[in-house]
């Protein structure tokens, strides 16, 4: 069982100090989120997932290094290959990329992105990225991009794993067929995504693939304090605003005394979730030191 964190994304925050902390706490992972332009969450003033996980490579050592998920049709593949590609090099071999199609807010084409043909574009990207870290002269036939010898360098310190995010059931094919491990949404309740567990593991068996050896992921909004209602009462107005979703923090997110966010994380880890993100949005070191407890109650 994994048990990771968020790198804080707000401009201002200590982010250097939060990731040795992490590592000193022991945490197996760091993650960011994309925050794609032309996204429902671009209104918040986020600082880039991937420019921050190569900030944060070059002070840590051991955590993994995960973005989840790149708004991959709004991306050009070879420019993210190397840039993936780049971080993991200075990381020594640490990326986790998680993918998905992203949800717009309708200003895509205003943005010069692609409005047309998303589930192609991002399985066509995918293929494409794993060619050119594959491949010292790339060549690739789709109904989107077409190319050969193509060159991109360098090449990754390690095979970049590639995980597919998403909750409808052809997200969930997409990963079965496609990806090296599934990470489910934090704007999803934990009834949801152990329904989609459910699904992916009967997809993973269709096409021959072990679900007791596919990575999976859970990030859980979490908030922890001395009662449950205060947490609840201070994660809400940011959770809730940063998605423009209001009610959302009560659909998903799992609040309380850290005895009763353990208690409301068990039964991922008995469905057999193998890496849970523990991503709280506010007082990054009190709920980190919060998060380690939790962590700690539930044998991590």
């Amino acid at each position: 069982m994994r048990f990771s964190v968020p790198l804080p994304q707000e401009v201002g925050e200590d982010v250097a100090g939060f990731a040795r902390r992490a590592e000193e706490l022991g945490f197996d992972g760091f993650w960011t989120l994309d925050s794609a332009l032309a996204g429902r969450t671009a209104h918040n003033p986020t600082l880039d997932g991937l420019h921050l996980l190569s900030y944060v490579a070059a002070i840590t050592k051991t955590p993994t290094l995960g973005i989840a998920v790149i708004v991959l049709p709004r991306r050009n593949a070879a420019l993210l290959a190397k840039e993936l590609a780049t971080v993991d090099q200075l990381s020594g071999g640490r990326v986790v990329a998680g993918v998905g199609l992203g949800v717009s807010d309708g200003s895509e084409g205003a943005l010069g992105f692609p409005t047309d043909r998303h589930v192609r574009r991002l399985t066509e990207n995918v293929e494409a990225m794993r060619e050119f870290w594959s491949e010292d002269e790339a060549m690739f036939e789709g109904e989107v991009l077409s190319f050969s010898g193509v060159q991109v360098q360098p090449k990754p310190a390690h095979d970049v794993p590639i995980w597919f995010g998403g909750a409808h059931p052809n997200a969930i094919r997409r990963a079965a067929r496609l990806g090296d491990g599934w990470i489910g949404a934090g704007s999803q309740s934990t009834s949801a995504v152990l329904e989609q567990l459910e699904r992916l593991r009967e997809q993973l068996e269709k096409r021959g693939r072990d679900p007791e050896t596919f990575p999976t992921a859970k990030r859980v909004y979490i908030a922890v304090e001395s009662d449950e209602q205060t947490a609840r009462d201070k994660l809400t107005p940011i959770l809730d605003g940063m998605y423009g979703a209001p009610g959302l923090t009560d659909r998903v997110a799992t609040c309380g005394t850290a005895e009763q966010v353990a208690e409301g994380l068990r039964p991922l880890i008995d469905a057999g979730v193998g890496e849970l993100l523990l991503h709280f949005l506010y007082d990054p070191f009190g709920q980190l030191e919060a998060a380690a407890e939790v962590r700690r109650l539930l044998g991590g």
